[in-house]
């Protein structure tokens, strides 16, 4: 009984502690940072929402050397087909650039088809395109203003410049996302990825949108020259479309290179750079058509020509007006 007396007691005192801290801390500043996560958890972490029924989830990488919570750029990084965002996360190798110019970085997690595989809806379910791993009944659009929305709660964001970029079946919902969205995206890209039949059909955008695409020529999941029976685009005819929704010029600027290659067994990779100038926002479109490079989000050793520079260095240049 004398045991039990003792417990009551430090517990009492306890709760009695924890309660007074928090009636002394509740005014202080800090004690608001702690209270509100996105204030507070910087590097990686892990967050849900519920959309459209479904639990979804996604991670957030605040950079933990940044001076002031306020006005940061965020890229959305969207898997390809049947990925998971933490193996994403860590094969992207976006987390230097990131703390270097104080990014946002969001890598969601899609959700299932009934084969069960994960994916991301990248095209209108209603239309007729044949690529039923590529699309679905999935709000993936609600799903990311939900995360935009969440993530910018205490106004950290920059929201002239958020950026959305994705690999294979995630390229492919980038452009949905550009198609169906109201004036949000200061650029996208798309590496291995395509605009799906019924996206490049009924997309309208409502602003120009700066693209960077990013493809192998030897790619033979997604074809570099298009696949009709899955309703996939040419690569020329991607770039083509957002050069026409761009008001991008025809002429551009050629550079042949050579990349040294992250797959041995494949040799050195040359690449062709191919930039469309607008009047409007510059640099337009950059394109590098990697020769001989096949299905792979990166295709070299050198950190200048990773996946990861030629993005940031194509998104740093672009702001929303």
């Amino acid at each position: 009984m004398r045991f039990l007396y003792f417990i009551i007691i430090f517990l009492f005192i306890s709760c009695s502690k924890n309660d007074s801290d928090f009636d002394e801390k509740s005014t202080d500043d800090t004690w608001k940072e702690i209270v509100n996560a996105f204030d507070f958890y910087e590097g990686l972490a892990t967050y849900n929402i519920t959309q459209g029924g479904i639990n979804r989830e996604y991670l957030l990488y605040i950079p933990p050397s940044i001076q002031s919570r306020t006005n940061l750029p965020i890229i959305f990084n969207f898997h390809g087909y049947s990925g998971q965002a933490d193996q994403f996360f860590d094969m992207t190798d976006l987390v230097d650039i990131a703390n270097e110019n104080g990014i946002v970085l969001v890598y969601p997690q899609g959700s299932l088809l009934p084969g069960g595989a994960t994916h991301w809806n990248a095209a209108p379910s209603t239309g007729t395109s044949p690529s039923f791993v590529n699309k679905s009944n999935t709000d993936d659009i609600g799903f990311f203003n939900s995360m935009l929305e969440e993530i910018n709660q205490n106004n950290i964001l920059d929201l002239n410049r958020v950026y959305a970029i994705g690999y294979s079946n995630g390229g492919m919902f980038s452009h949905f996302l550009a198609c169906n969205t109201d004036n949000v995206f200061a650029a996208i890209g798309d590496v291995a990825g395509t605009m799906l039949l019924d996206t490049y059909n009924s997309c309208n955008p409502s602003s120009p949108t700066p693209f960077l695409k990013i493809h192998g020529t030897s790619d033979a999941v997604v074809a570099y020259n298009g696949f009709d029976p899955q309703g996939f685009k040419s690569v020329d005819e991607v770039v083509d479309f957002w050069k026409l929704n761009n008001n991008s010029n025809d002429s551009f600027i050629f550079n042949s290179m050579v990349s040294t290659s992250w797959a041995n067994y494949m040799g050195p990779v040359d690449f062709e750079k191919h930039t469309y100038e607008s009047d409007i926002n510059g640099p337009s479109i950059v394109h590098y058509k990697m020769l001989r490079g096949r299905h792979w989000w990166d295709y070299s050793l050198d950190n200048d020509l990773k996946t990861s520079s030629l993005l940031w260095e194509f998104f740093s240049k672009h702001s929303r007006e």
